[in-house]
């Protein structure tokens, strides 16, 4: 077989997410042409998909090497680079991503994602608002997607733009009425502006949903952590407090799955409980040092 015949093959795999397989082809088609940037590339997600995050690093930093000009591999090592918590460098890939294609939408979108991983609320939002005005600009905006116009919608939650919000969630949900994290947070924002007993009857319908979810595919800790979030706003504690435990089952890594199961501890003054999973939560992610 030939180099590409079985980079096709590693990208079938992949698309199949039966990874260990997938790596096994792109493995096979670099020994045939080892200085490929998009084959190096394409293993390196899939080693990401493995959890080998250095192998991973070590491949997207191959590809560069070969071609530096790619800026999707600048974002996807910038993304490695936050679970490593080396932010500046992180940043420093984001922003040779957007200083690459200034005119791609999806890499301001990436580098305010993880702008708002750090913390960096407005200049996450700054770069929201950059993506939208590209899409708007060489798009029709119906080919953004229902995810994008939600995480438009949380960054404005979390300036408290709450009107804006809605009206992100809102195309959100016109694209798919049944995206969980665009009711839940139309919740939150409705909840925002005192609009309790609708804000409620949002949440609800979110829990529905992740439900749903999590029957077709149970081993998807982020499903059950939504769910958690979700209950907790609720006030249905007992509940939440189970599902963030399946969650850290799934992924006893899942930083934020102990944060919610800490916040639920406090809710109910179990004070003590609350701070081990604020302290594990740290112990897997210091970014969190500041809820000790």
């Amino acid at each position: 077989m030939t180099s590409n015949e079985w980079y096709n093959k590693g990208v079938v795999f992949h698309e199949l997410r039966r990874y260990a397989e997938a790596l096994d082809a792109y493995n096979k088609a670099l020994e045939i042409s080892p200085d490929n940037a998009k084959i190096l590339f394409s293993k390196g997600m899939v080693l990401k998909n493995l959890l080998r995050y250095d192998e991973a690093l070590d491949a997207f930093n191959r590809s560069l090497e070969i071609n530096p000009a790619d800026a999707k591999t600048w974002y996807s090592k910038a993304e490695l680079l936050m679970g490593f918590m080396e932010y500046r460098e992180a940043l420093d890939a984001y922003c040779q991503a957007t200083y690459l294609a200034p005119e791609d939408p999806e890499v301001w979108y990436r580098r305010g994602m993880g702008l708002r991983e750090m913390k960096a609320y407005e200049e996450a939002m700054d770069d929201f608002e950059k993506a939208i005005r590209l899409y708007e600009k060489n798009y029709d905006m119906s080919s953004m997607s229902a995810s994008e116009w939600c995480k438009k919608g949380m960054g404005l939650c979390n300036v408290k733009s709450y009107e804006e919000a809605i009206g992100a969630f809102n195309r959100a949900l016109e694209l798919n009425p049944v995206n969980g994290k665009a009711l839940y947070n139309k919740g939150v924002a409705l909840r925002g502006l005192g609009k309790h007993n609708e804000a409620r009857l949002y949440i609800e319908k979110a829990v529905e949903i992740f439900d749903a979810k999590i029957k077709t595919n149970p081993e998807n800790a982020r499903f059950w952590y939504n769910k958690g979030i979700a209950l907790r706003d609720l006030e249905k504690y007992e509940e939440a407090l189970q599902v963030f435990e399946k969650a850290i089952n799934i992924n006893p890594s899942f930083t934020k799955a102990w944060i919610g199961k800490g916040i639920v501890y406090d809710r109910i003054k179990k004070h003590h409980k609350a701070i081990e999973a604020y302290e594990r939560a740290v112990d897997i992610n210091p970014i969190y040092s500041d809820i000790l």
